[in-house]
């Protein structure tokens, strides 16, 4: 009896053994019916034959699933059947199943630049960005594309952005668009001016003169007689009429502050500039004329700005020279034209016929070189060469091509009015509007 206590333990060696032998056995049998699935699989991808591909292809998923499995199925997809719907169906399925892995993005970011679907690949670049996937090549593909356009809406003029909404003309009447070119105000009057402090200047079909807001709405009535021209409405809540004695100042509750100027700009950071009998002079918003005299002309934009940056640009019997807001000038160079600094980026000058630009303490970005340009505005600048406009960025590159007969300046939106063949449209980024 006591050789018993013997044969347990090798009773357990040996179904240990058969297990081991049985486990053994089976992992060789699946390896081979797995790798005569993969066998099959890429002898009809080779050969073409979609269904039993297809098939062997998803057995060997069933046993054994891999990202480069599902590459390779994608890829027999895409390169050898070349059916990109396909392709980017197994795309998406390895989206789901590895989004951790950069491979996923960078299959699918390549069918979608093929298929021309450049909303989905900016979308999915940005996805990988916030999953915090790293890929050399997805980085390489944005840079190539990051330019990428497309234009929406048909004007005969669009003026400058201001609170996301564009003055618009069709025919005679002018009416506003949104960044997306759909028109958001009707175009029904024969004056609009831009957005500023929340409101609107226009002028309607019978003369009458008062401020709308972004719906459309009479917000503020002007009650001054034979309104001829108006001015947008600053942040000091001070606005300019053209009336018969030519250009005034009124507060906002319809004070009139001072007048019988021949050409004025709207009051911005506490200044504004005018023209009388003397000259162009700077003035405070209590109507007080600061330092440095009359000058011939002072550069404005088309919101009738002239004083942005801390900086204005003056004419005198030379050319323009840049000052500050006491009257003091900045740098020592004088210019042929100018544009005023439209944020605190660079400002476009002229100086031998050629157009550069300058930062605010007359330092040059960029020497100049182009027939004509704007100054910099949301990091781009529009440049024009022989004859055409195109932008720059702020890395001296020329990101859009010149193509346009006429451009404005780009919202921080990624978007900017543009002009060809007499047609005027809003210009998107891709990659900022998908």
């Amino acid at each position: 009896m006591k050789n018993y206590r013997f044969i347990a333990p090798l009773g357990l060696t040996a179904l240990f053994a058969l297990g081991v032998y049985m486990i053994g056995s089976n992992n060789v049998r699946e390896e081979r019916e797995y790798g005569q699935y993969l066998e099959d699989a890429r002898t009809c991808a080779a050969q073409e034959i979609e269904i039993y591909a297809l098939q062997n292809y998803q057995n060997a998923l069933d046993m054994r699933p891999s990202l480069e499995l599902y590459m390779e199925v994608a890829k027999f997809y895409r390169d050898t059947l070349e059916d990109r719907k396909k392709a980017s169906q197994w795309g998406e399925t390895m989206l789901s199943k590895y989004p951790k892995e950069p491979q996923p993005y960078e299959f699918q970011m390549d069918i979608y630049l093929q298929n021309g679907d450049y909303m989905a690949f900016f979308e999915l670049y940005d996805r990988m960005l916030s999953r915090q996937v790293v890929s050399e090549a997805a980085d390489a593909m944005y840079q190539a594309e990051k330019y990428a356009f497309y234009q929406q809406g048909e004007y005969d003029e669009i003026s400058i952005f201001s609170g996301n909404l564009a003055p618009v003309r069709r025919n005679e009447t002018w009416g506003y668009c949104n960044g997306k070119g759909k028109k958001k105000i009707k175009t029904v009057y024969t004056y609009a001016g831009a957005f500023s402090n929340g409101m609107a200047p226009v002028i309607d079909g019978d003369g009458e003169a008062y401020y709308i807001d972004n719906s459309g709405n009479k917000v503020m009535a002007v009650t001054v007689e034979d309104v001829q021209g108006l001015g947008v409405m600053s942040s000091a809540e001070i606005y300019t009429v053209l009336g018969e004695n030519g250009w005034s100042y009124y507060s906002r509750s319809g004070e009139m502050l001072m007048g019988g100027f021949s050409d004025v700009s709207a009051y911005a950071n506490g200044l504004a500039a005018a023209r009388g009998e003397e000259g162009w002079k700077i003035y405070d918003t209590a109507g007080n004329p600061k330092p440095g005299g009359a000058y011939e002309d002072v550069a404005m934009d088309e919101k009738q700005m002239a004083y942005r940056n801390e900086r204005l640009f003056v004419k005198e019997s030379g050319g323009y020279i840049m000052i500050d807001g006491e009257g003091s000038r900045v740098g020592g160079n004088v210019y042929e034209d100018v544009k005023i600094f439209y944020d605190n980026t660079y400002a476009a000058v002229k100086m031998d016929g050629r157009w550069g630009f300058i930062d605010r303490e007359g330092n040059w970005f960029l020497e100049p070189t182009y027939e004509d340009a704007r100054s910099f505005l949301n990091g781009y600048a529009a440049v024009q060469t022989d004859g055409l406009w195109g932008f720059i960025n702020t890395d001296k590159e020329l990101c859009i091509p010149c193509q346009f007969t006429q451009v404005r300046d780009f919202t921080a939106n990624g978007t900017v009015p543009v002009c060809k063949n007499q047609t005027w449209s809003i210009l998107l980024l891709y990659k900022d509007n998908y």
